[in-house]
């Protein structure tokens, strides 16, 4: 679970500000295109402080937005995150204040125009909701032009309606164009910003002078490459080919030719039937067992990497560094799409079929297998690696049945290169491991040993 309270408490105080002014319309295109996104309660959230506006020349507390909401602070916590990262919030922290004192920054979202252009919210959003309701929702905020060939223009003109006042009746025209002060305007929407920034050294190392000039990459283009590059899982090699294609004979960087060209390479690599990988690539913090603090033992240690890493880097691992085949990907995020299982749980059930089943991830198990897991509302990998395990002793349970039917037909010979599943350390049964405490220091070594190579193969 998320523990909030190393991050706020429920008597520190807050007060809510508008980043500009923000229209009503606003409220339907954060319930039409972010909600399925950030989910109803980041929404909520963003809905409620847009409220307490008006409320926040005096601070109002936490346990204020707990009573409002409903939920508790891991889950304010968690929709406040949310809301950050999309880019609808800007949190800021008093420096040495007791108790603690946030200023919420509400921001405008996108308008639909910029939305459904911006190949990367649309892009999600698409994979959210699939290609039926997105449709439905492009066409519901579609600018549909009216034809007015056949109208003329009967507007009256400022000078048909109202008339100039005299210099004497006039106010102090100097005064009022120096009036101090600020008034509400309409903010842009904040850029969306990732902590895993783009090599963008090596990019210009693989760039050549010759297509590309150099201030080409402007701070738009490189924030455009930074999209694109999460959303395909890009590299700077596969990108530089990508820019290189869309400048080659302007020298610029069009960003609608380098999205093509991203999306054309894309579904080169993967079929033309695939959506790029939108997932959350590892485990969400809410659902994390081990956070800000060591492993105590081999089990922990693997529950933290199943944690910490991602499916994708899991099959690297499984392929000793290679790079993981577009089947076996496509697998993974069709499962992840129509489970809804976390990725650390998907780490597990990989990562058990890859060991007992000879490296071969049979589509058929491995979709059974998830199945059964989604039904048990399988979040955690502990809980995963429990189920796991009774998956193993099932298996275990099923091998003398087939044995003693083996026994009946002599005839058949038994391969030298006969199959044996080997399991990792922690799916064997935990009363075994409780009736050998005493392991000498050889056993003990070599299961080091083996976390260790485990470990470094990442």
């Amino acid at each position: 679970m998320l523990q909030s309270w190393k991050e706020v408490l429920p008597g520190d105080h807050y007060r809510v500000q508008a980043d500009g002014q923000l229209h009503s319309f606003d409220q339907r295109v954060i319930t039409c295109l972010y909600q399925p996104l950030i989910g109803i309660e980041a929404a909520s959230m963003y809905f409620t402080l847009w409220q307490e506006i008006d409320d926040s020349e005096e601070f109002l507390t936490h346990h204020h937005l707990m009573g409002t909401m409903n939920v508790s602070l891991d889950r304010i916590l968690s929709a406040r995150k949310k809301l950050e990262a999309i880019g609808l919030l800007q949190t800021l922290k008093k420096k040495a204040a007791s108790p603690g004192q946030f200023l919420y920054r509400l921001e405008p979202p996108l308008t639909p125009d910029l939305f459904f252009k911006d190949g990367f919210l649309n892009l999600f959003l698409y994979r959210q909701i699939g290609p039926r309701e997105y449709k439905k929702l492009s066409l519901q905020f579609a600018d549909v032009p009216v034809q007015i060939d056949s109208y003329e223009d009967v507007s009256a003109h400022f000078d048909d309606v109202f008339e100039s006042i005299s210099t004497s009746e006039s106010v102090d025209e100097t005064i009022a164009a120096q009036s101090p002060g600020s008034w509400k305007a309409r903010a842009e929407a904040p850029k969306i910003s990732f902590s895993n920034a783009f090599d963008f050294k090596k990019l210009d190392m693989l760039l050549s002078d010759a297509i590309l000039s150099e201030d080409a990459l402007t701070d738009e283009v490189k924030l455009s490459i930074e999209k694109l590059a999460f959303v395909y899982q890009m590299d700077p090699y596969d990108m530089s080919r990508a820019l290189q294609a869309a400048a080659l004979h302007t020298g610029t960087v069009d960003i609608e030719k380098l999205r093509k060209e991203v999306r054309d390479f894309y579904l080169l690599e993967h079929g033309p039937d695939e959506m790029p990988a939108l997932y959350e690539r590892t485990q969400p913090q809410e659902e994390r067992e081990i956070k800000d603090i060591e492993p105590q033992n081999e089990e922990e240690q693997l529950i933290a990497w199943y944690e910490r890493n991602s499916p994708y880097q899991l099959l690297e691992a499984l392929g000793r560094g290679s790079k993981p085949a577009a089947p076996d990907l496509r697998l993974i995020e069709n499962l992840m799409f129509d489970t809804k299982l976390n990725p650390g749980v998907v780490n597990v059930l990989i990562d058990y079929i890859s060991k007992v089943n000879d490296h071969n991830l049979n589509k058929s198990f491995v979709e059974k297998v998830a199945a059964q897991w989604a039904r048990a509302n399988v979040r955690t990998v502990r809980q995963a690696m429990t189920y796991a395990r009774e998956e193993q002793r099932k298996r275990e349970q099923q091998k003398p049945a087939s044995s003693a039917r083996s026994t009946k037909r002599p005839y058949r010979k038994t391969s030298q290169n006969e199959h044996h599943e080997v399991v990792p350390e922690w799916m064997k049964n935990q009363s075994q491991q409780e009736k050998q405490p005493s392991s000498n220091d050889d056993e003990v070594k070599q299961r080091a040993k083996w976390l260790e190579d485990y470990l470094n193969s990442i």
